[in-house]
């Protein structure tokens, strides 16, 4: 974590109006008690004039609904708003809202970038993020990689919260010099060389719908290794892969296949996480790669996977993808993914790789995956589908299953 009272810092700057904080400065900092809250309005930069203004512990509350301007949060403070206020992204590759402390809460807003890369950032290493309550929409196109709706930076965090968000109307086009072009509705984004830890995390309740792209919707996306994560209760639906060269005359750039994925699991290695009561479909990819739940690009071996809705052509892929089946995955670790809804009262199918899979309302699955008992009904809102030959569904679904015995 920076120091904030560094001799130069932008923060003492502002705070202080001295180019260097000295003792008087420093006590005008302190000066505002932890817990104090402050009103703000106006739009334009007011928020980021706030935030530069505010002490650690402090709550801003953003009383009316006109439009502000990105804000970076520097400081431990929680920003929320009792309006409808919109934080607008000045359509570049930076965030709307850049976050860059611990213990910082953003809660209540709309947040945009138009043509711009990202919603909502967690800078490398900051810990106690809530990110709660907000509107992530329209965001992109930029012709670059990575047009993402909240995107949690590289190194190790802890106790990130992402819940009860909707992120929506993500879109990432390409243009001769675009790269890659996907989109992402939630993204840990680490290094591949030292992709760091996440801990105590938890991604509950959010809604990640309408999201397209020229070759690669994805919904969340987790690189870094994890250890004690949640991904539970959130719904992903109306991913569209589409290369859409021959309607845009603009859009030269031809990749011949594209793929779309409610859940990619990257992790270079997994313990206690769980992925529960997700529900995914209307996930469609136009060419060469069926459209995919879940796909383990990573170690899924510390992953339980319970009382999902796949309802997608492949349910769950661990990472024997698109190679027509000339990889063996048998020495990938079993991906635990008992207890499931799989479209069907008869379980999943399974296929030798993706192309092989049925496009179908009965999702398949590919890969070392361990799917028996599975459900034969949807589960409610805690579960109550039943399971197969397997007693009670999950540890929270609840469902009977027929025979003896309980379902893990």
């Amino acid at each position: 974590m920076k120091d904030r009272f560094s001799d130069t810092s932008r923060r003492s700057v502002l705070k202080t109006g001295l180019g260097i904080a000295g003792v008087a400065g420093l006590g005008s900092i302190l000066s505002v008690p932890v817990g104090a809250v402050t009103t703000v309005s106006g739009g334009g930069a007011a928020l980021q004039n706030a935030v530069d203004a505010a002490s650690d512990g402090e709550t801003l509350v953003v009383t009316d609904s006109t439009t502000y301007d990105p804000v970076t949060v520097d400081i431990g403070v929680t920003i929320e708003a009792s309006g409808d206020p919109t934080i607008e992204g000045d359509g570049d590759t930076g965030a709307a809202v850049s976050i860059e402390a611990d213990d910082v809460t953003v809660k209540g807003f709309t947040v945009t970038n138009p043509d711009g890369l990202l919603g909502i950032k967690i800078q490398t290493g900051y810990d106690g993020a809530t990110i709660e309550n907000n509107t992530i929409e329209d965001v992109g196109p930029t012709g670059r990689l990575g047009v993402t709706g909240i995107v949690v930076g590289q190194g190790d965090h802890d106790d990130i919260e992402i819940t009860n968000n909707v992120i929506q109307g993500l879109d990432q086009e390409t243009t001769d010099d675009s790269g890659f072009p996907t989109v992402n509705g939630i993204l840990f984004d680490a290094n591949n060389s030292d992709p760091g830890t996440i801990t105590n995390t938890a991604v509950n309740n959010n809604t990640i719908r309408d999201v397209e792209s020229d070759i690669a919707p994805l919904g969340i996306v987790v690189q870094h290794e994890t250890d004690g994560v949640a991904i539970n209760n959130n719904e992903i639906r109306d991913l569209v892969a589409a290369d859409d060269t021959d309607s845009d005359p603009s859009d030269d750039t031809d990749f011949s296949f594209t793929f779309a994925q409610g859940i990619n699991i990257a992790s270079p290695s997994t313990t206690d996480t769980v992925v529960n009561h997700n529900v995914i479909e209307n996930i469609t990819s136009a060419e060469t790669i069926l459209a995919e739940a879940v796909k383990i690009d990573g170690d899924g071996g510390g992953v339980a996977f319970r009382a999902n809705q796949f309802l997608v052509a492949v349910g769950v892929n661990n990472r024997n993808g698109t190679d027509g089946g000339s990889r063996d995955p048998s020495d990938d670790p079993v991906v635990d993914a008992k207890n499931n809804y799989w479209g069907s009262p008869d379980g999943p199918e399974k296929a030798a790789f993706n192309q092989d899979a049925d496009d179908d309302s009965r999702s398949d699955v590919v890969g070392n995956v361990d799917f028996d008992p599975f459900l034969r009904n949807p589960p409610g809102p805690k579960g109550g589908g039943n399971g197969n030959r397997g007693g009670n569904g999950n540890g929270n679904s609840n469902g009977n299953g027929n025979g003896g015995g309980n379902g893990n």
